[in-house]
């Protein structure tokens, strides 16, 4: 039977399976990208791929540590709290990065600027429900105050 909690707990485990994932592919990518497009693309294209993507990666393990704080504090039942609110503040800044990082490598490599665009995206999707989270934290605390 579905409840919250279970989907809570396979959505931890998604994200504990992503950083295994992103282990696996920082320490197979060098390789991997040569063998895959070593016989399509330029070896200055797969450099300006790689750069990107290790760039990115600090901000994508920060950006799993804070999914994966907010899925517990989810299970301790304590959404409506600062630290949410500032866990999904954190994680809207780990995809500007992103976003600023790939539009930076776009400049080499135009395809890259989808990736800008899409984590640019993703940032404005996260600021929009921290502000609702933030705003229903404040309502939680005044309504925590009255008699």
């Amino acid at each position: 039977m579905y409840t919250s909690e279970k989907s809570t707990k396979l959505t931890l485990f998604i994200t504990y399976a992503f950083m295994a994932l992103l282990a696996v592919l920082m320490v197979a990518a060098i390789p991997g990208a040569r063998w895959f497009f070593g016989d399509i693309m330029r070896e200055s294209t797969i450099r300006i791929m790689l750069t990107a993507f290790y760039v990115c990666c600090p901000a994508g393990w920060l950006a799993l540590i804070f999914i994966m704080k907010i899925l517990r504090n989810i299970l301790a039942e304590a959404v409506f709290t600062a630290k949410t609110v500032a866990y999904l503040r954190y994680l809207s800044w780990c995809c500007g990065f992103v976003a600023i990082a790939a539009a930076v490598c776009g400049m080499f490599y135009l395809p890259l600027f989808i990736f800008a665009f899409g984590a640019a995206f993703m940032m404005l999707i996260l600021r929009v429900l921290k502000n609702v989270i933030a705003k229903a934290t404040e309502i939680k605390n005044e309504n925590e105050l009255t008699i």
